[in-house]
């Protein structure tokens, strides 16, 4: 009892570190016990404080409240340890302990850390918290008996670690002496303090780890260790480097011409200013070398570049007498090699560009649209103006009311032709309400095939969430057995029916490094459980970001099957994507399709206005998958994150295995498996800030360019968030 008691103190006075290589005491009989309390934040259950894990958290609803132990039969009890989580410590100020049976006070005091009190039989032991500086957090209440450690300190087990870097993979290797774990976990950061670590693997079998994908730069690592009665030991930091040059996500690309970088990076130069670069050709081929090729299914893919020659350039105007919707739309309409971007100039200020607006001097649409001349028709604010409508009715009164309706033949999708790039770079631009269609098709069958397509730095925005909108105004539809198909970082926004539709037997497509906000459903794959023809849609998604914000988190527009994608009969490949508010059915596969999701990150707010919990994202977010169908999920997880979407506590873990899948990998070229091997990260932050960094119009250089500044630069320069 003595020693105990010592042990116990020097534990509270700081003597002995929470979860470092000494057991505090043991065994906890909190594990296994269950656990109530008066109330619970978002995000947050009771159940996280004595589970072991001290990456998980319960917090009340407000300033005080009350966390409770409970076992179905007496325990003798005479020491308590409350921990809060990590980053949140110093909350918790004044307390009591109390036997919830006979309501006596056993130990009254301010802040977290070990409390010893006289021993007590009692089935129920409750922790209050009387005030606090914020909302307080108990990420363990754990519980001890009389008798002394199972663990006494002349006895600990030891976890010796070792570490050496192998290009941009930390190898780890580690022993335990003592006894044999029950569960092991890998914690890493950039410095040997643990405060804000984060846990890169847990369950881990063995004694060894590969963290991949690093930076250059000084990593710190720890294994913990945990026995059957769930005591926890440590390791020692061990630090280990990886060198430049060791690539950790790819390194610099191999680089552009000075002329082509003087004529993409310099604003004042127009497209055809460049001193060097002054025929079509050269200028296009500048715009292809700098933007790269995709990797996976669409690798073919060229778009508006002929690299044997005759490749034409369209530079839209804003300042003449044809509009800039009817120059593009003559641009798309021929299979020449064409390569479409926006003049510095007229598109340096934000400008909207309606294609519905080719549509306007067509009676039917000004009589849909009561009598609207057709500059009315162009301009939708004044039509609003014009007839009383409030501003923050007008988009919706204007496109989702008169115009919803599918007899108005001249504002429906603008088809794109083959051998076209639709390049936003350099312009201040942004597509409303619809975009383009990539083919055609009539009653699930092909009536035009498209292929070798570029949609690329294009801003797309919707005008709200009307669900089957008459007008099907997608975005990017690709269609008719269309193949060879980029869609490569573009932004699309609060989009109606869909952000990239692939329908009707579209092929060979690739959609990377683009950023979908507020994005209600993001993707079919197939548009009927009848068309057969849809067994040969083959795409490759990745390194995408999909957010939904905090404020429309719990709205109901949001509550369905997002489609991230909806799959039918095809194949479909996802890798490296980033999510945020993506609380369930991401995705949806059916009618035999195979889709293979692997090291995705997902990332909800753990203060959320639905009160979901991670145990709620893990059953919910990829379990549909219909008759025949085959899903594959693995290295992908689920985590808390906070409102600047960084993540924290310990991942959940979303692997499962439905029907058959083949190995997509096997299937795709030399040079995107050669690209992939440098750049595919595993699912943590280190990828979402890579993500946050590139995705959408106007990010950084990706890997499958060759002006890419590299992995490291990438991240140092992400922002601090994803909203």
């Amino acid at each position: 009892m003595r020693a105990t008691r010592q042990w116990l103190l020097a534990v509270a006075l700081g003597m002995c570190a929470v979860g470092g290589v000494q057991a505090q005491v043991g065994p906890n009989l909190s594990l296994g016990a269950s656990a109530d309390g008066s109330s619970k934040g978002g995000g947050t259950s009771y159940g996280n404080a004595i589970d072991g894990d001290p990456g998980t958290w319960w917090s009340p609803s407000g300033a005080t409240g009350r966390i409770s132990v409970k076992w179905n039969e007496p325990r003798t009890v005479d020491a308590a340890v409350i921990r809060e989580a990590v980053g949140q410590q110093g909350r918790i100020s004044a307390w009591r302990l109390v036997d919830n049976g006979t309501g006596q006070v056993l130990a009254t005091g301010s802040g977290a850390g070990t409390i010893a009190f006289a021993p007590v039989s009692l089935r129920k032991l409750n922790f209050e918290i009387l005030s606090a500086n914020g909302t307080p957090t108990v990420a363990e209440f754990e519980t001890y008996a009389d008798g002394g450690p199972a663990n006494p300190p002349g006895t600990p087990w030891t976890v010796s670690l070792s570490a050496t870097a192998s290009g941009t993979t930390a190898q780890l290797a580690w022993s335990v002496g003592g006894g044999t774990p029950t569960r092991q976990q890998v914690y890493r950061d950039v410095d040997a303090n643990p405060a804000g670590r984060t846990l890169v693997a847990d369950h881990v079998v063995g004694g060894s780890y590969a963290d991949a994908g690093l930076a250059p730069g000084t990593y710190h690592y720890w294994v913990r260790v945990l026995d059957g009665s769930g005591t926890a030991y440590e390791s020692a930091p061990v630090a280990v480097t990886v060198a430049p040059g060791s690539g950790g996500g790819g390194g610099p690309g191999s680089g552009i011409a000075a002329a082509c970088r003087q004529l993409l990076e310099t604003p004042s130069m127009n497209w055809r200013q460049s001193p060097v670069l002054t025929s079509d050709q050269a200028i296009v081929q500048c715009l292809a070398d700098s933007l790269g090729s995709p990797v996976g299914f669409g690798y073919r893919t060229t778009g508006g570049y002929a690299p044997a020659g005759g490749s034409t350039l369209v530079v839209i105007s804003n300042s003449g007498a044809v509009s800039p919707e009817q120059q593009i739309l003559e641009a798309i309409g021929t299979d020449t090699p064409t390569w479409i971007v926006f003049d510095k100039v007229d598109f340096a200020a934000p400008t909207e560009i309606g294609m519905y607006r080719n549509g306007c001097e067509d009676p039917k649409v000004r009589t849909a649209l009561g009598n609207a001349s057709a500059a009315e028709c162009r301009d939708h604010r004044l039509w609003c103006s014009n007839r009383g409508v409030q501003a923050a009715a007008c988009e919706d009164t204007f496109f989702n009311a008169r115009l919803n309706d599918s007899s108005l033949d001249a504002l429906k999708l603008p088809m794109v032709r083959s051998n076209t790039t639709i390049d936003g770079r350099g312009a201040n631009a942004r597509f409303i309400f619809s975009g383009f269609k990539i083919g055609a098709d009539s009653s699930g069958s092909p009536t035009h095939s498209t292929r070798n397509v570029i949609v690329t730095n294009n801003r797309f925005v919707g005008v709200g969430h009307t669900e089957d909108h008459n007008l099907d105004p997608d975005m990017v539809r690709s269609t008719g057995a269309s193949h060879d198909i980029w869609i490569h970082q573009n932004t699309f926004e609060n989009t109606g029916d869909s952000a990239y539709d692939v329908k009707v037997g579209a092929y060979d497509i690739t959609v990377s490094f683009n950023r979908l906000h507020n994005v209600k459903r993001a993707a079919l794959h197939g548009a009927s459980d009848s068309h057969t023809i849809d067994a040969q849609i083959t795409s490759t998604v990745h390194n995408n970001l999909y957010v939904t914000t905090d404020d429309v988190f719990g709205a109901s527009a949001y509550n369905g099957l997002r489609r991230v994608p909806l799959l039918r009969r095809g194949r479909s490949h996802l890798f490296n994507n980033v999510f945020y508010g993506y609380r369930k059915d991401v995705l949806s596969v059916r009618v035999g399709g195979r889709l293979a999701f692997e090291d995705n990150l997902l990332l909800n707010n753990s203060v959320n206005s639905k009160g979901d919990d991670l145990d709620d994202w893990v059953a919910a977010l990829l379990r549909d998958v219909r008759d025949t169908s085959g899903l594959r999920v693995e290295g992908s997880v689920v985590r808390y994150a906070d409102a600047h979407c960084q993540a924290h506590g310990v991942p959940g873990d979303l692997t499962r295995s439905v029907g058959a899948v083949p190995d997509m990998l096997a299937l795709y070229d030399a040079r995107s498996l050669a690209l992939l091997e440098d750049n595919w990260l595993p699912a943590d932050m280190d990828l979402a800030r890579y993500v946050f960094a590139t995705a959408g119009k106007g990010g950084l250089t990706p890997y499958v360019s060759p002006a890419t500044p590299g992995f490291a630069a990438i991240v140092a320069a992400a922002p601090a968030g994803c909203q």
